[in-house]
């Protein structure tokens, strides 16, 4: 009776051999194209290029509203140009805690209209911070608001590495090459006054403008320094008062990224933009921008 039933134990178990492998082989395949199919509507949502290209470096854009706030990390280094606005309130820390950020080599204030310095004193309070540059402002145009003195004390409280430069100032970070293009020359238009920085890595280069308008432009145009760049950060979030014909000739980017909100219609610069440009990026249609490259090839992902 006993050998009986181990027959017919073994008899069922042979018996259900093959319906239990084919189960699994159906199970593993539609995992399988699950995920295949996950990984590609991320992508897709994402708007990632097919092409694979090697993450050397990385730069945000930040959807910030009418304001200005980009990261970028190239190696070990980290980088923070500009801090947005103050509302809505410290998503700019938010963002760099996300990507696990704990210390920035290097911060960029373009120039100190609150709408570029709105959550600075937040990012001095909570990130070491290697070194800070700034332009050189005149005096008697310098912003007596609580948010730019909050952020000048933040910075002699944490006793933060402050440098003033200018146009004809260089220098290397790692891999990143670093030249200042503007301010040529003192105005006494704050706009003016911003920060204009060309990055370069290997053969991509990036165009950081603050808020120069079409004076400050032409100054560069005659200073006779190489603006050309890969990709433009637009002067003024897009507005009319920068980006001029002869500046875009000269700068003649391929991607071109506008962070504002969408109050603008198709004014002249957009116009230009777009029959200039391979494609121009805007925070308010764009989300979050990433630009990611290898140093030769570029891969662009954006949050919508």
């Amino acid at each position: 009776m006993a050998n009986l039933k181990k027959h017919k134990i073994k008899k069922l178990l042979k018996s259900l051999i093959l319906p239990v492998f084919l189960i699994f082989l159906a199970v593993a395949f539609f995992l399988t194209n699950t995920k295949e199919n996950y990984w590609k509507d991320i992508s897709e949502k994402l708007n990632i290029s097919s092409q694979s290209v090697n993450c050397d470096m990385e730069v945000h854009f930040l959807n910030v509203g009418d304001a200005d706030c980009a990261y970028i990390k190239c190696g070990d280094y980290k980088i923070l140009i500009d801090a947005a606005d103050k509302e809505p309130s410290d998503t700019v820390c938010e963002y760099l805690i996300k990507h696990n950020v704990k210390k920035l080599d290097l911060v960029i204030m373009s120039h100190p209209h609150r709408d570029h310095i709105g959550q600075m004193k937040s990012i001095i309070d909570n990130f070491d911070i290697d070194k800070f540059v700034q332009s050189d402002i005149p005096e008697n145009i310098l912003p007596t608001s609580v948010t730019y003195e909050n952020m000048l004390k933040s910075l002699v409280d944490k006793k933060v590495n402050t440098k003033t430069l200018g146009a004809g100032d260089n220098f290397n970070l790692g891999d990143l090459k670093f030249k200042i293009l503007g301010p040529v020359k003192s105005s006494e238009n704050l706009n003016n006054c911003s920060l204009v920085v060309k990055i370069e890595y290997k053969d991509v280069s990036f165009l950081f403008t603050g808020d120069a308008e079409k004076a400050e432009e032409y100054s560069m145009l005659k200073s006779g320094r190489n603006l050309n760049a890969t990709v433009l950060k637009v002067g003024h979030h897009g507005s009319t008062t920068s980006t001029t014909a002869n500046f875009l000739k000269a700068v003649h980017p391929k991607y071109a990224v506008i962070s504002s909100e969408d109050k603008q219609n198709k004014n002249s610069v957009i116009k230009r933009l777009e029959e200039s440009c391979e494609r121009v990026y805007k925070t308010y249609e764009n989300g979050n921008i990433i630009f990611i490259t290898d140093g030769k090839n570029i891969d662009i992902k954006t949050e919508k």
